[in-house]
This record gives structure tokens, sequence and C-alpha cells, in this order.
């Protein structure tokens, strides 16, 4: 087995690392300006139909019950969902167009965005059931928690595949282990590096870095970090099944109730959160146009 380092500046600055194109790179520069006209924004958005099916979506779940639905980008859009919330949401749909196949054999590009989908979809749901952050980040937070693993497989495919083919029924925790001795680097901290690289906000990041183990970040149960690190490793979980069928959903909730409660959540509510998230995974699916 050679060892492979992956130096994160010398790959970005090779571009081999997974990075948004087009339409969505173009409103990522403008959002970064203070002075960014919303008008322009919602232009160049209307250019791209689905991102800004997405946008409006994500808007509709912001927005109060009974006051009218959103059906278009306006200015009032931008400034409901806030201009970081849509730089965000423009770059995780960027990646997902962009990289639904790719040389690393081993690795199931499709089932790995269906799966990040679902775990964002969750953690949206929670949001609008734990008022700790806006749903819409979560969303984006949940989408891009794993974006790690995808980076390993852009940037040394023929590597990975053979760590994914070597560790294919071994934990999480053995396969961490073998990309931190192929890579010098595992799949969490390469996430950590790519998100704080797109300026994704530190608190979310922080989170990301403890997601699949949040009893080891020694931070305090109420600490903001910790109940968003508790929201993704949820997420996690519930991504792990088929979230579209009501045989697993109802499997799920006794097997994630300890930790449900621990964000304060009874059975009842996080049946709600599973039932939502599922009804939204099957709405974007159709809205990204790929199946489970």
């Amino acid at each position: 087995m050679s060892y492979e380092y992956i130096d994160f500046d010398e790959v970005k600055q090779a571009r081999e690392l997974p990075s948004p194109t087009g339409i969505a790179l173009n409103i990522m520069r403008m959002c970064r300006n203070e002075n960014v006209s919303l008008r322009d924004l919602a232009r160049q958005i209307q250019a791209d139909p689905a991102l800004a099916g997405r946008l409006i979506k994500l808007a509709n779940a912001e927005r109060s019950p009974g006051l009218r639905p959103v059906v278009a980008i306006s200015t009032e859009v931008l400034l409901l969902l806030g201009v970081h919330v849509v730089r965000q949401v423009a770059l995780g749909v960027s990646l997902i167009n962009s990289y639904q196949s790719g040389a690393c054999h081993a690795f199931d590009f499709n089932g790995f965005w269906s799966r990040s989908l679902s775990m964002a979809c969750v953690a949206q749901a929670i949001g609008q059931q734990v008022m700790i952050a806006p749903p819409a980040e979560l969303f984006t937070c949940g989408l891009l928690a794993s974006i790690g693993q995808l980076g390993l497989a852009i940037v040394r495919p023929k590597a990975y595949a053979e760590i994914l083919t070597a560790q294919r029924a071994a934990p999480f925790a053995s396969l961490r282990r073998s990309e931190r001795q192929r890579f010098g680097c595992d799949q969490i901290d390469l996430s950590i590096a790519m998100l704080r690289d797109w300026n994704i906000p530190g608190l979310f990041v922080d989170a990301v870095s403890f997601h699949r183990e949040p009893a080891l970040s020694g931070w305090e149960e109420d600490n903001r970090r910790q109940r968003l690190a508790r929201i993704l490793y949820v997420a996690a979980q519930a991504a792990a099944i088929d979230l579209t069928s009501a045989y697993a959903q109802e499997a799920l909730i006794p097997a994630l109730s300890e930790s449900f409660a621990l964000l304060g959540l009874n059975d009842e509510q996080a049946i709600k959160i599973i039932e939502q998230a599922s009804q939204d995974v099957i709405e974007w699916r159709q809205l990204l146009h790929f199946s489970a």
C-alpha cells in the first residue's frame, strides 16, 4: 500500500477538489459582495430554473403557516432566506449537478448524494422543531457534512477505491483510520477544510467535526455547537435508511429515541420530523432528477 498524502492547499491550487461551476459559481461570487444588488442576484438565479425552484421550496418552508406561498424568486425571497443561505444552496446544488459520477469505481456517487439529501431534509425538519438555527442553513449543513468523502473519491480515485473495497463491511471508525493512514487525513478532516474554504459559518463547521461521534466533543449538552452536532448525528443515522419507506420509518424511531430525547424531542415529534423529511426527500429527488 502506497502513502498518498493529501495537501489541501496543493489539491485546491490544482483545482482537483469538488468545486462549484457555471451560474452557481457566479452567484457565489456575487454573494461575497456586501453591496450586491438583490435585483441582479434574483435575475441571475432565475437563469437557473432548477436552482430557483429549490430556493423557492426553502423559502416556503421558512414562511409562517397561512401566508401565500412563494412562487417566484424576488428580492423579498432573498431577504427572507438571506444572501448567505442563497450562496450555500447554490454551492450544494452545483456540486450535486457536477459530481454524479467519477473515476472511483467503488464509490456510489448516487448513493452518496441520496444520503446527503436525506440528511439535509432531516436536519431541516429538526430545525423546524428545535429553534437553534435557521432550517435552511441546517439543510445546507446536512447536505455538505460528508463532502470530504466525495473529495477523497475525486482527488484519489484509485487509492480510495482500494480502501472502500477493503473496508466494505468495516465500521466507520475503521474506515477513517484507513483514510488517515493512506492520505494523512480522513473524510471529516477534508470536510472541515472544504467547508472553511467555502466560508461556511464556523459554528456549523465545528458541529460537523463531531457529528458522527457527538459524545466525544467535550461540549456540554446545552452548548449550541453540541446541539447542532446532535442534530447532524440524528440526521446521519436517519439517512442510513430509506426515509421514503413507511416500514423503515417505523423502525427508525425506537432506534433513535434517545438521540431525539437529547434534543428535547419526544417520539410524537420525532415521527412528525421523519414524515416531513420523507416528503421533502421525495420532492427534492424530483427536482434533482435522480432516484434513490
